[in-house]
Protein backbone atom coordinates (compact mmCIF):
# COMPACT_ATOMS: atom_id res chain seq x y z
CA UNK A 1 0.00 0.00 0.00
CA UNK A 2 1.83 3.06 -1.58
CA UNK A 3 0.58 6.42 -1.22
CA UNK A 4 2.72 8.64 -3.24
CA UNK A 5 2.49 12.68 -2.76
CA UNK A 6 0.82 13.55 -5.35
CA UNK A 7 -2.28 12.18 -4.97
CA UNK A 8 -2.52 13.62 -1.28
CA UNK A 9 -4.07 17.32 -1.36
CA UNK A 10 -3.51 20.46 0.47
CA UNK A 11 -7.20 19.97 1.99
CA UNK A 12 -7.49 17.21 4.93
CA UNK A 13 -8.38 13.79 3.68
CA UNK A 14 -9.71 10.77 5.41
CA UNK A 15 -9.06 6.93 4.38
CA UNK A 16 -10.00 3.94 6.47
CA UNK A 17 -8.23 0.72 5.55
CA UNK A 18 -9.14 -2.52 7.11
CA UNK A 19 -7.48 -5.73 7.96
CA UNK A 20 -5.86 -6.78 4.57
CA UNK A 21 -2.73 -7.17 3.67
CA UNK A 22 -0.98 -4.99 5.92
CA UNK A 23 -1.61 -6.48 9.38
CA UNK A 24 1.30 -9.02 10.28
CA UNK A 25 -1.73 -12.30 11.06
CA UNK A 26 1.63 -14.70 10.69
CA UNK A 27 3.11 -13.11 13.74
CA UNK A 28 -0.19 -11.77 15.71
CA UNK A 29 -3.63 -13.81 16.15
CA UNK A 30 -6.31 -11.20 16.06
CA UNK A 31 -9.90 -11.62 16.46
CA UNK A 32 -12.22 -9.38 14.25
CA UNK A 33 -10.94 -7.10 11.45
CA UNK A 34 -7.76 -4.76 12.93
CA UNK A 35 -9.32 -1.07 11.57
CA UNK A 36 -6.85 2.17 10.69
CA UNK A 37 -8.26 5.74 10.31
CA UNK A 38 -6.00 7.94 9.06
CA UNK A 39 -6.10 12.11 8.41
CA UNK A 40 -3.48 13.52 5.73
CA UNK A 41 -2.60 16.83 4.18
CA UNK A 42 0.20 17.84 2.33
CA UNK A 43 1.88 21.09 3.43
CA UNK A 44 4.40 22.14 0.58
CA UNK A 45 7.35 19.46 1.03
CA UNK A 46 6.02 17.61 4.04
CA UNK A 47 2.76 15.52 4.20
CA UNK A 48 1.17 14.94 7.62
CA UNK A 49 -0.49 12.29 9.29
CA UNK A 50 -2.52 11.55 11.82
CA UNK A 51 -4.15 8.29 12.76
CA UNK A 52 -5.82 5.50 15.10
CA UNK A 53 -5.03 1.65 14.96
CA UNK A 54 -8.02 -0.19 16.43
CA UNK A 55 -7.46 -4.12 16.99
CA UNK A 56 -8.21 -7.16 19.10
CA UNK A 57 -4.60 -9.48 19.36
CA UNK A 58 -5.28 -12.52 21.32
CA UNK A 59 -2.31 -12.78 23.48
CA UNK A 60 -1.19 -15.83 25.64
CA UNK A 61 -0.58 -15.30 29.50
CA UNK A 62 2.50 -14.16 30.25
CA UNK A 63 1.94 -16.00 33.26
CA UNK A 64 -0.32 -19.12 33.00
CA UNK A 65 -0.11 -19.15 28.63
CA UNK A 66 -4.25 -18.86 28.76
CA UNK A 67 -5.35 -17.06 25.89
CA UNK A 68 -6.40 -13.37 26.53
CA UNK A 69 -8.62 -11.42 24.23
CA UNK A 70 -7.17 -7.54 24.49
CA UNK A 71 -8.98 -4.35 22.90
CA UNK A 72 -6.11 -2.15 21.58
CA UNK A 73 -6.50 1.28 20.47
CA UNK A 74 -2.96 3.45 19.42
CA UNK A 75 -2.99 7.23 18.18
CA UNK A 76 0.17 7.99 15.78
CA UNK A 77 1.52 10.99 14.01
CA UNK A 78 4.03 11.19 11.55
CA UNK A 79 5.45 14.24 9.24
CA UNK A 80 6.79 13.31 6.56
CA UNK A 81 9.49 15.29 4.19
CA UNK A 82 11.63 15.10 1.17
CA UNK A 83 13.62 17.77 2.74
CA UNK A 84 16.84 16.39 4.36
CA UNK A 85 18.15 18.14 6.90
CA UNK A 86 22.11 17.73 7.66
CA UNK A 87 22.80 17.31 11.20
CA UNK A 88 26.64 18.52 12.34
CA UNK A 89 28.38 16.15 14.15
CA UNK A 90 27.77 17.93 17.69
CA UNK A 91 25.33 17.17 20.05
CA UNK A 92 22.02 18.64 18.89
CA UNK A 93 18.93 18.97 21.06
CA UNK A 94 15.72 17.86 19.42
CA UNK A 95 12.27 18.71 19.82
CA UNK A 96 9.12 16.63 19.63
CA UNK A 97 8.37 17.73 16.16
CA UNK A 98 11.48 15.72 15.48
CA UNK A 99 10.70 12.56 16.56
CA UNK A 100 7.87 11.85 14.35
CA UNK A 101 9.68 13.48 11.61
CA UNK A 102 10.49 10.98 8.97
CA UNK A 103 12.98 12.13 5.84
CA UNK A 104 11.94 10.13 2.60
CA UNK A 105 14.07 9.76 -0.46
CA UNK A 106 11.36 9.52 -3.01
CA UNK A 107 7.79 11.01 -2.27
CA UNK A 108 5.71 7.98 -1.54
CA UNK A 109 4.76 6.70 1.72
CA UNK A 110 4.71 3.32 2.64
CA UNK A 111 1.56 2.43 4.61
CA UNK A 112 1.75 -1.63 5.48
CA UNK A 113 5.04 -0.50 6.62
CA UNK A 114 3.76 1.89 8.62
CA UNK A 115 0.49 0.04 10.09
CA UNK A 116 2.59 -2.98 10.54
CA UNK A 117 5.04 -0.99 12.59
CA UNK A 118 2.45 0.89 14.76
CA UNK A 119 1.33 -3.02 15.47
CA UNK A 120 4.20 -3.65 17.30
CA UNK A 121 4.08 -0.50 19.12
CA UNK A 122 0.82 -1.33 20.73
CA UNK A 123 1.35 -4.76 21.67
CA UNK A 124 1.84 -4.62 25.49
CA UNK A 125 4.90 -5.51 27.09
CA UNK A 126 3.46 -8.01 29.69
CA UNK A 127 -0.37 -9.53 29.35
CA UNK A 128 -2.01 -11.12 32.47
CA UNK A 129 -4.87 -13.34 31.91
CA UNK A 130 -5.70 -11.28 35.22
CA UNK A 131 -3.94 -9.89 38.33
CA UNK A 132 -4.68 -12.50 40.22
CA UNK A 133 -2.83 -15.37 37.76
CA UNK A 134 -0.78 -17.27 40.12
CA UNK A 135 0.85 -19.13 37.22
CA UNK A 136 1.58 -22.75 36.24
CA UNK A 137 3.03 -24.62 39.14
CA UNK A 138 7.04 -25.43 38.49
CA UNK A 139 6.76 -28.90 39.61
CA UNK A 140 3.70 -30.55 37.77
CA UNK A 141 2.42 -27.62 35.37
CA UNK A 142 -0.65 -27.76 36.91
CA UNK A 143 -2.84 -24.08 36.33
CA UNK A 144 -2.70 -22.40 39.60
CA UNK A 145 -5.67 -20.57 39.28
CA UNK A 146 -8.15 -23.54 38.25
CA UNK A 147 -7.13 -26.31 40.62
CA UNK A 148 -4.93 -26.77 43.30
CA UNK A 149 -1.59 -28.55 42.97
CA UNK A 150 -1.15 -31.72 44.82
CA UNK A 151 2.91 -31.10 44.36
CA UNK A 152 4.79 -32.04 47.78
CA UNK A 153 5.93 -28.20 49.46
CA UNK A 154 8.33 -30.45 51.42
CA UNK A 155 11.99 -29.98 52.08
CA UNK A 156 13.53 -27.21 48.79
CA UNK A 157 17.11 -26.47 47.64
CA UNK A 158 16.07 -22.79 47.68
CA UNK A 159 18.11 -20.85 50.51
CA UNK A 160 14.58 -19.39 51.34
CA UNK A 161 13.02 -22.55 52.34
CA UNK A 162 14.07 -21.93 56.10
CA UNK A 163 11.05 -18.87 55.48
CA UNK A 164 8.56 -21.15 54.31
CA UNK A 165 9.05 -23.14 57.27
CA UNK A 166 9.09 -20.21 59.57
CA UNK A 167 5.77 -18.77 57.72
CA UNK A 168 4.20 -22.46 58.63
CA UNK A 169 4.89 -22.08 62.45
CA UNK A 170 2.89 -19.37 62.73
Amino acid sequence: MKLPFVEISQQTSRLTFSGAGWFPAEEVSCSGAPQVEILVRRKDKDVLLEGVLRFCPVLPCDRCGAAVALTLEEEFEYIFTLDEKQVEAHEVEIGDEDCVTVCLKEPVIDLGELFREQVYLAMPVKTLCSEECRGLCPECGAVLKDERCSCSKGDSDSPFAVLEKLRRKK
